[in-house]
């Protein structure tokens, strides 16, 4: 089998560039890189000269359409994805591939630790798993000794089979901005499809998460956006999806904290949440807000 990696971008040259280098490091370099950038107007071309890869730029600014962009692009049928800011171990490519031995998986996804770390030091029974209240458990930094089956992936250090994606449609460009949720989306689609998504936890990339740095009004307008999208769209629960997800639903603390002292107690938190909601359920109901049309255009 043959490996595409595809690393969508954004002004992040020097991030990219240490993400390059440590994939054709590996001991078994892919087979193909295409990265697709995002209107960058930093040094991100020159960077990625400096390697035999496939660059395309695109109009939008989503890592949804550039996935899709570089799906579309990819010569081979394992299709590796990584954020721009990720680096990976030297045998992460081998085990992505061994993973698809089994002609039943659909997509696998890794480890993930924190920039220079080498463990968490966390341990826990549930990886990758989807909630029936909207829900989502993550824990893709701890290591299971051997592969599991899960729900979902992790967006910055996942694969798939291109034949599989293309079965499905491929990723659901309905989820905008921060693009929550894109990639538990396209795994319970590859699951309905009749497929296994697994986790290899020896698949380990190291990820400089800015998570809570990024946190404002859009940053919560986005969430409860793409999730209440998400909600309505894959879960059946018995009780009222809205209800539901709301009594589900789970924000680190620290995001709260950290969005209150940025933005000095202003009231435009709860309205981003409030518009948030309104246009997850307009967005499933095919359906433009003026909230969605401005989000889109003032900031992503």
């Amino acid at each position: 089998m043959k490996l595409s990696v595809i690393i969508p971008t954004r002004n992040r040259c020097a991030d990219l560039r240490e993400c390059l280098k440590s994939l054709f490091e590996m001991e078994r370099p892919p087979d193909e890189v295409i990265v697709v950038d995002s209107m960058s107007t930093d040094d991100t071309p020159h960077v990625v000269a400096e390697f035999p890869v496939r660059y395309v730029r695109i109009k939008e600014r989503s890592r949804v359409v550039a996935k899709n962009k570089g799906v579309q692009l990819a010569r081979n049928e394992i299709l590796g994805f990584l954020d721009d800011d990720t680096v990976v171990d030297r045998l992460w490519s081998y085990y992505i591939l061994n993973s698809y031995q089994t002609r039943s998986v659909g997509a696998v996804t890794g480890r993930v630790l924190p920039y220079g770390e080498t463990s968490s030091g966390y341990r826990s029974d549930i990886i990758g798993k989807v909630c029936s209240n909207g829900v989502v458990i993550g824990n893709f930094d701890v290591a299971p000794p051997n592969p599991i089956e899960v729900d979902t992936v992790v967006g910055c250090n996942m694969s798939f089979k291109r034949s599989v994606l293309l079965e499905i449609g491929g990723f659901d460009e309905n989820y905008k901005g921060n693009c929550l949720r894109e990639e538990t989306d396209v795994s319970l689609r590859v699951k309905r499809a009749g497929f296994r998504v697994m986790y290899e936890p020896r698949a380990l990339v190291w990820h400089k998460s800015r998570g809570e740095e990024r946190i404002d009004h859009w940053w919560f307008y986005w969430y409860f956006r793409n999730h209440i999208y998400f909600c309505y769209k894959n879960l059946n629960p018995p009780e009222p999806k809205l209800i539901r997800f709301l009594h589900g639903v789970r924000i680190k603390a620290s995001y709260f904290e950290k969005s209150r002292r940025k933005l000095k107690k202003t009231p435009l938190t709860p309205i981003a949440v409030a518009l948030g909601i309104i246009d997850g359920l307009a967005v499933y109901g095919n359906k433009r807000t003026l909230a969605s049309w401005l989000f889109e255009r003032v900031r992503i």
